[in-house]
């Protein structure tokens, strides 16, 4: 019965997503069973009186100045037809992802086509974030941090430590070089 209940919440998402012809994002075990929806939102959260995604600052402020717990957010959130986007951030001990992408609208219809591959390449990058880790490619404490802003450029670092400043990297592609950079280091 408990199962079932933690489950209501992530097969909830699931069709919100699956409603909107959005891919579901990965939603790690661990977190799946802390899913809520606040009041008339579109996203879901593992965490209490937080702002809505679209406060992607808030969200960066609070993870280079404070040591929040592993949270997940993900879903649509967003002002109006033309401002609204889908959003995923995980923070976990080894990585952290802040990702936007542009939701379909009347002068721009098309969802990015590979935003289903994204959210693959985000899993994956998960993993090999904590197999960096073992390999002491990820020093102690530190993270990975990778923001992918809808419609502005994206960046990446290393935290050194929770509650730290990332030292960031501005890339056109902040995935592919996170993605590259794990390969080089897990390989060694």
């Amino acid at each position: 019965m408990n199962s079932n209940k933690a489950l209501q919440p992530l097969n909830q998402a699931r069709q919100t997503m699956l409603e909107a012809g959005l891919p579901i994002p990965p939603v790690p075990r661990n977190l799946s069973d802390q899913l809520q929806c606040p009041d008339d939102a579109r996203y879901f959260t593992t965490r209490d009186n937080i702002p809505g995604p679209w406060n992607l600052s808030w969200f960066l402020n609070e993870v280079e100045q404070k040591t929040p717990d592993h949270y997940l957010v993900f879903g649509i959130d967003g002002y109006g037809v033309e401002s609204a986007a889908t959003h995923y951030y995980l923070v976990e001990n080894d990585f952290a992802i802040f990702h936007q992408s542009n939701l379909p609208t009347p002068s721009h219809p098309g969802l990015e086509a590979d935003l289903a591959d994204q959210y693959e390449l985000i899993a994956i990058m998960a993993v090999a974030a904590s197999e960096a880790r073992e390999k002491g490619k990820l020093p102690e404490n530190s993270r990975i941090v990778v923001v992918r802003p809808a419609g502005m450029p994206s960046s990446w670092g290393i935290q050194p430590a929770p509650g730290q400043p990332v030292q960031w990297q501005e890339t056109s592609n902040a995935l592919l070089d996170v993605c590259d950079w794990l390969k080089a280091s897990v390989e060694e």
